[in-house]
């Protein structure tokens, strides 16, 4: 703690070794703590020097019972089924879910915590943009557990992380395609400010480094996720001297858009080129042909979200950070196939 600064909620945490949810029950008298916990937070705030009546303001009595969910745009079948099984999952452990939406907006997504704060949740499951990471780590000090889900924020240490294991199965999209003899992947991904566009790119980037395959930036596009603009970003991959003769979409938001696109150019999978799309929707086994994904199994993702949170909201001891990567599972279908020619 720096010196002169007032003593905060956190600090008691830290200096007690306890949640700062633990310090909100001791102060407020608002849930069961076990006596030596007790005292050992009393300790700390006498020591500190923090003062009782600040942390009821800080710390007000939360619905520790009902949850905030920031998903970053439900539109887009990934995460409307992700809020699908987060919802069934937290109701099976007492818990209600608050859900808000941002469109990845990052003003969207500041109001969206600040609701959130008002409405005075335990916790929080939120997938979250890049742009807001002070107002994370606010909500953080006042109290309120989170549990980020398919992407995390690296400035802001000690928060839970549960999402998949994107760079592993970006390399495998891409190494199946080595495998049919493809040299020109294109790769249509989220931006690498998010940390699945970021892990994306690199096991693309590995796959081509282990066959010794010269990676050409002109193949790899960043897109916003919810980005209008992708078949217009396609069609300058397409138009390429030498183009792809094989499509990884790794933003999974506009894989619809991609497809629809290369039908309406004429372009025929996998005889022009083969496409692999990142999420089974329902929709890409319904394409003729169907589309070679990559699974996730979001009810895992679900279940392993809503426990880590669900046993933050209930640990009278402070909790180290926990990070879990979860299996995605390539799917081959008929839009693959060898190089022609």
């Amino acid at each position: 703690m720096a010196r002169g600064r007032e003593p905060t909620v956190k600090d008691v945490a830290e200096h007690a070794g306890v949640s700062p949810g633990v310090v909100s029950r001791v102060v407020n008298a608002n849930g069961s703590v076990a006596e030596l916990t007790r005292e050992r937070v009393l300790a700390s705030i006498a020591e500190l020097g923090y003062r009782p009546h600040s942390a009821a303001r800080e710390l007000r009595t939360r619905t520790t019972n009902t949850i905030g969910l920031v998903l970053a745009d439900v539109a887009n079948p990934f995460f409307s089924q992700l809020a699908d099984h987060i919802v069934r999952h937290a109701a099976d452990v007492g818990l209600g879910v608050l859900l808000t939406t941002t469109q990845e907006d990052p003003a969207m997504e500041l109001k969206s915590i600040e609701l959130l704060l008002q409405k005075r949740v335990g916790g929080v499951i939120a997938a979250p943009g890049t742009e807001n990471a002070a107002a994370w780590r606010h909500m953080r000090e006042t109290g309120v557990e989170l549990t980020f889900v398919d992407r995390f924020i690296d400035r802001i240490p000690g928060i839970d992380v549960v999402g998949m294991n994107n760079e592993h199965a970006s390399h495998s999209a891409t190494t199946a395609l080595i495998e049919r003899g493809h040299r020109r992947i294109a790769l249509v991904s989220g931006s690498s400010e998010t940390s699945t566009g970021r892990e994306r790119i690199a096991g693309h980037r590995r796959a081509l480094q282990e066959h010794g395959i010269a990676e050409d930036p002109a193949l790899v596009v960043e897109l916003a996720f919810r980005h209008v603009e992708a078949e217009t970003a396609l069609s300058g991959v397409l138009a390429l001297p030498q183009p792809p003769t094989a499509l990884i979409v790794g933003n999974t938001a506009v894989s619809a858009s991609v497809i629809t696109h290369l039908r309406s150019a004429g372009i025929s999978v996998p005889q022009d080129l083969s496409v692999i799309v990142f999420h089974d929707a329902e929709w890409t086994a319904l394409t003729s042909p169907p589309l070679t994904v990559v699974r996730h199994q979001l009810d895992d993702l679900a279940k392993c979200a809503v426990e880590m949170l669900h046993t933050r909201l209930n640990s009278a001891e402070r909790l180290r950070r926990r990070e879990k990567r979860l299996p995605s599972e390539l799917v081959i279908r008929p839009s693959i196939a060898p190089v022609r020619g």
